[in-house]
């Protein structure tokens, strides 16, 4: 129960004097509410002589008691129960923050589902029981403790039951606790495993309908569904009967209390009034604590929440200096550069220089390590030995972001947001105006088909670009780097699934894009690699060619013989 208090507190940031602030309200509630007992005690003492006065003073005492426990509830309520959303969106916006520091190895490495499941479940359970389950084992503990000193003052082999009762009850609760900690991460694993084989399912449901394997496609998705009905029937097998036990035991040492009392008037040891007051408070001490067993369970709960929202957040970062690049130049350099994905080498001492302004094409067959290359000029990871320069500077001394700020990048597969398409093509300069989105839109060669659209510019798309084809969506990823205007352009295979018709439109757009830009191009086409200032030919993560086109047609090697092997083909494809 302590542990999740301190976790909590520990990534509250500056929610944590308002976490504490509640707790001070919520123990003010519990003694405002113990408090009513001095009524009922003054009341039955003066039972056979009272006066207004007396009757008045005890209707103060208990206007004091529901006043002050409404006011410190609704204090409580104001700075803990929204506290935990405050928190939580902090946190939300913090691990975006980190996301997007963190090198792109680390999207391959983690499981998109298990992301996405703690991003919005896990954290959306935290948002919702944290605060609450604090509130109630505050209150709890607080109301039978106060009760049970002030009984110390009245009969102090009441407040020994009392004690009894409530240290039997936390020895209960810990075997909910150990029960919890046993089922809570089955429960956590269906739960992921769930979102992961529907992601799955909804993603790949083309391929499977086209293979006439919709049927079998949902057997998983079924597994995973019975696997979560499993984890949440086991979790309240496992501790429906303890939470019954845990209730049942205060209702037990209350009767005890109720006999007790009894007893000691019938032995003469206390007087009517104090046995009338003791039944009172046997059925008061614990109103409270009976709520903590699923609190109990819920603490337990948001341990292993908070366990797995520190395991899958613990983002790495690949920027380790706030230094700003500001390169002179832009001349690219890399020099005997090595990159392993696990323990799979994926570049092998690779050194080349692109000067700038100039254009420079890789090719090499499928797998060779163009794109990891191009991944590395960009920074999306950083190399294991040796190192890339722009303008003379290690781009490893300085931000990712600042490095990006002079690189567009057009890939393959491009991506667009659910969003207008002004607003997707402002991605490359946010402060764009209007007329400067259109302009990088006609140069892109994609304005006259965004006005043909029924809201034109404000039309909104599905996400991914659903809504447009291919080369749509391609032209405006250019229009957007056009806009960014950069002065270095990588091309990851933009063209690779051109169409005829989009052909001339897209090709237009890429020369505007590039002009006087330093330009590396993952190249497919015989015409951009013709063209190039340099080639660079890649295999295993090696140059094993290097030169213009005139020079490498003339010598044996994967240049010519690429060549040869597609000379009757359409085009050029690698």
């Amino acid at each position: 129960m302590f542990k999740m208090f301190r976790r909590i507190l520990r990534i509250s940031g500056t929610n944590k004097n308002k976490i504490v602030l509640g707790i001070i309200f919520n123990i003010l509630k519990s003694f405002c509410q113990s408090f009513m007992m001095l009524s009922v005690f003054m009341i039955l003492t003066n039972l056979e002589r009272l006066t207004p006065a007396i009757i008045l003073t005890g209707f103060s005492i208990v206007l004091f008691s529901i006043l002050g426990r409404f006011i410190f509830q609704w204090m409580s309520d104001r700075t803990i129960s929204g506290t935990g959303y405050d928190i939580f969106r902090d946190y939300r916006l913090e691990i975006g923050k980190r996301l997007k520091q963190a090198p792109m190895g680390y999207f391959s490495e983690q499981n998109l589902g298990t992301i996405q499941t703690v991003l919005t479940t896990t954290i959306a359970d935290l948002e919702g029981f944290s605060m609450l389950a604090i509130e109630q084992m505050t209150s709890g503990v607080a109301m039978a403790v106060m009760m049970s000193v002030m009984m110390f003052f009245f009969s102090p082999l009441i407040a020994i039951i009392s004690v009894s009762g409530l240290v039997i009850g936390l020895l209960i609760l810990q075997l909910i606790l150990r029960r919890a900690a046993k089922y809570t991460p089955i429960y956590q694993a269906a739960q992921e495993n769930l979102v992961n084989k529907s992601l799955e399912y909804i993603r790949g449901i083309s391929v499977l309908r086209s293979f006439s394997k919709g049927e079998e496609g949902q057997k998983e998705v079924r597994a995973a569904f019975q696997s979560k009905w499993n984890a949440d029937y086991g979790q309240e097998k496992a501790t429906a009967g303890v939470l019954r036990l845990y209730g049942l035991v205060y209702k037990l040492v209350s009767c005890l209390l109720i006999l007790t009392a009894g007893m000691l008037f019938l032995a003469g040891q206390i007087n009517l009034t104090y046995c009338l007051t003791f039944l009172v408070y046997a059925f008061m001490i614990y109103s409270d604590l009976e709520a903590m067993g699923s609190s109990a369970f819920l603490s337990k709960k948001i341990n292993t929440e908070l366990d797995r929202l520190e395991e899958v957040t613990d983002i790495p970062q690949i920027d380790k200096t706030t230094r700003r690049l500001q390169p002179a130049h832009y001349d690219i350099t890399l020099e005997n550069i090595s990159f392993r994905y696990d323990s799979r080498q994926i570049i092998h001492q690779l050194s080349a220089r692109i000067p700038e302004g100039s254009t420079c094409a890789i090719v090499g067959p499928s797998g060779s390590g163009k794109t990891t290359l191009c991944n590395l000029i960009a920074r999306f990871w950083d190399v294991q030995e040796g190192k890339i320069c722009i303008g003379s500077h290690d781009i490893k001394e300085y931000t990712a972001d600042s490095v990006l700020d002079y690189i567009s990048i057009v890939f393959q597969k491009v991506y667009l947001f659910h969003d207008t398409i002004e607003n997707n093509i402002k991605f490359g300069k946010p402060g764009a105006t209007q007329s400067e989105v259109i302009e990088a839109a006609k140069r892109a060669c994609c304005h006259d088909f965004i006005e043909s659209l029924p809201n034109g510019y404000h039309t909104v798309i599905g996400e991914g670009g659903s809504t447009l084809s291919g080369g749509e969506k391609q032209r405006i990823s250019i229009a957007r780097a056009i806009l960014k205007n950069a002065p270095i352009v990588i091309l990851d295979e933009a063209t690779s699934s051109i169409d005829p018709e989009n052909e001339t439109a897209l090709l237009s757009a890429i020369n505007e894009l590039t002009r006087n830009k330093t330009l590396i191009s993952i190249a497919h086409r015989l015409s951009t690699v013709k063209n190039a200032d340099q080639i660079l030919v890649i295999d295993q993560g090696r140059v094993v060619q290097q030169g213009t086109h005139h020079e490498l047609i003339n010598k044996a090697g994967i240049y010519r013989t690429f060549l040869q092997h597609r000379s009757n083909a359409a085009g050029w494809h690698l």
